[in-house]
């Protein structure tokens, strides 16, 4: 196996394990992995309570990196990420921070309620995404930062925010898990809080990840090379620029950078048109708001819609929850009739998504479903001649 072959085969196995743990955030992780390979800094937006902080966590326990990992309030001073002024030098007259344990010799960062951050600390941030560097008194010093994860409640509407904001290239916005996923998301939040950590498997050290991250670089800038892919990013920015969201130029340029990830963590030999829809959804939205605006304008121009795709599944998965209920409780023609059609056009879906990466946790699902419901089917029917 050449080594591009296993570190692909280890990027493959640190998702699955993700989403062992993690419940209805395969969206969520697919991002987290993005940044991970792109370098591009992301920013999780979501209420109180809904596994942002948890998902990073567990990220940083299956990768061999530094970690570090701050929750900004209006009081945090500089010195705390940063480190503080190192006395003893400061005064033999030389100007040095401690930076043991800080953010400059992080290799991963995760800042929690990034918008609580003092004007002083967005400034320093600001130089550490742009440049991975940060002021030490007699110069910059750079910092090994593989990438930053960031998080809020909400977005700020403050124009003091807006240039920190713009710099997090993958913006992800989540709710609370559905209802239909309560008991797995119990059943697995005890398993991890009863876990160790430091048992988990390490499926990538930092090197390996600089060495994705080489890979994602090499086949971004590939891409321009591809007309239909171009065109067809070409006119998805111009759909949604009539639809009122508009790419600043920088954002034009990285999400060609995120697609370019995606592709490698859906094991792609190039970026697919998949890959570019999702990184658009991952990169032009400003608000939560401004999610359906994308994707209708990504249906628009004939993008594949991810999101479409799975609340059919799902819907499917629902409704034959429920007609297999009605028909196990009152097996008339009406209710096995119902259950049989929704039964065959859950089949015909299935086919048609085929071994989709994106939709294979979704598609297993509805599989399962599938058979119970063709047992019900068959079991109804052996009754029904029985009794003929």
């Amino acid at each position: 196996m050449r080594p591009s072959e296993t570190l692909l085969r280890k990027l493959f196995m640190l998702r699955i394990e993700l989403n062992n743990y993690m419940v209805g955030r395969e969206k969520e992780i697919d991002a987290t992995l993005a940044s991970l390979i792109s370098g591009e800094p992301a920013i999780f937006i979501s209420p109180p309570g809904t596994g942002k902080t948890k998902m990073i966590e567990l990220l940083s326990n299956m990768i061999e990196a530094r970690y570090f990992y701050y929750l900004l309030t209006k009081f945090t001073e500089p010195d705390e990420l940063i480190g503080p002024i190192d006395i003893a030098m400061l005064r033999e007259g030389k100007y040095s921070r401690i930076t043991s344990g800080k953010l400059p010799e992080a290799e991963i960062a995760f800042l929690d309620e990034i918008f609580r951050a003092s004007s002083a600390i967005r400034n320093s941030l600001l130089d550490i995404i742009l440049f991975r560097r940060v002021y030490s008194g007699n110069g910059y010093l750079r910092i090994p930062l593989l990438t930053l994860y960031a998080a809020s409640n909400e977005v700020s509407l403050e124009s003091e925010d807006a240039a920190l904001y713009d710099r997090f290239t993958i913006r992800d916005f989540h709710g609370p898990v559905g209802m239909d996923q309560w008991t797995e998301l119990i059943r697995k939040g005890i398993a991890l809080e009863a876990f160790d950590a430091g048992n988990r498997p390490k499926h990538l050290n930092s090197e390996e990840v600089r060495q994705l991250q080489a890979m994602v670089k090499l086949r971004a800038a590939e891409a321009p090379e591809n007309p239909s892919l171009m065109n067809k990013y070409i006119e998805a920015m111009a759909e949604m620029k009539a639809s009122g969201i508009e790419l600043s130029d920088r954002r034009k340029i990285k999400t060609i950078f995120v697609a370019s990830a995606i592709s490698f963590i859906y094991q792609e030999g190039s970026i697919s048109l998949d890959s570019l829809g999702d990184a658009i959804r991952l990169t032009a939205p400003y608000t939560e708001e401004d999610l359906e605006k994308v994707e209708n304008a990504l249906l628009k121009v004939g993008l594949a819609s991810y999101e479409h795709r799975v609340r059919q599944l799902r819907t499917l998965e629902a409704e034959l929850t429920n007609l297999i209920e009605r028909a196990k409780a009152v097996p008339a023609e009406s209710n096995i009739r119902a259950l049989n059609e929704v039964v065959s056009k859950s089949v015909l879906i299935l086919e048609r998504v085929g071994e989709n990466q994106r939709l294979k946790s979704y598609a297993s699902q509805l599989q399962e479903k599938v058979e119970v419901g063709k047992e019900v089917l068959d079991k109804l029917k052996g009754e029904s001649d029985g009794n003929g």
